[in-house]
């Protein structure tokens, strides 16, 4: 079985239907402090992409403070899940390591991840795309399980279908050379230490930053 499709098995079946209580149980804190950090550069009336949206824990949040949300995801089964809260402009089913993304350049005023980036080694697709789609001085907010050390570095982990899986951790080093690259400035972050649903404490990082 390859990398793809031990992830795509995770969110399938079971799990995602008790996604939502196991987060609750787990409580996890993602959505609450990426919201928290990003409150103060969002305006209601304007919009937002939540990249891997999920059932949409972290982009509700923005819809309560009056944003549209639009989301992409690569499960079926979590979108219809998010779908049934009907909260969002529109949902797409897309594989988001892969470009392009479904959405036309300056398209949406902001965009947001929580609960993904830990699943891919190379993070350029994300935010070039970003980059692409949301227009100028929008932000971009997003949870990386920090490396401590100077390198990212990758980890295996058991998952809740009891398959290992690759955990990846991204180093502020190399943060900051895809934000140079990519036409990114850090505007904020904030170091924390989280629960996910495999009630497995980690030390991740949250993150601003803004479209140059």
């Amino acid at each position: 079985m390859n990398k793809k499709t031990t992830v795509r098995k995770a969110f399938t079946g079971d799990h995602v239907q008790q996604y939502d209580q196991k987060t609750l149980e787990a409580n996890w804190l993602d959505p609450d402090i990426v919201f928290g950090l990003t409150y103060r550069y969002i305006n209601p009336g304007e919009s937002i992409l939540d990249v891997g949206i999920g059932t949409g824990l972290s982009s509700i949040l923005f819809h309560r403070a009056g944003l549209e949300v639009h989301g992409l995801d690569f499960s079926s089964e979590m979108l219809e899940v998010c779908a049934q809260k009907s909260f969002t402009a529109s949902l797409t089913k897309h594989d988001v390591s892969a470009a392009p993304y479904p959405l036309k350049d300056n398209s949406v005023n902001h965009a947001v991840s929580t609960g993904l980036t830990h699943l891919f080694s190379n993070l350029e697709t994300f935010f070039y795309e970003v980059h692409r789609i949301i227009k100028q001085d929008g932000v971009f907010s997003f949870v990386v399980a920090d490396s401590e050390k100077v390198e990212s570095c990758v980890l295996s982990c058991q998952n809740n279908n009891n398959s290992k899986v690759k955990f990846h951790y991204h180093s502020q080093k190399d943060l900051n050379r895809l934000f140079q690259e990519c036409g990114f400035e850090q505007l904020n972050s904030l170091k924390f230490s989280s629960s996910s649903i495999g009630r497995q404490e980690r030390t991740y990082r949250a993150y601003v930053v803004q479209k140059l």
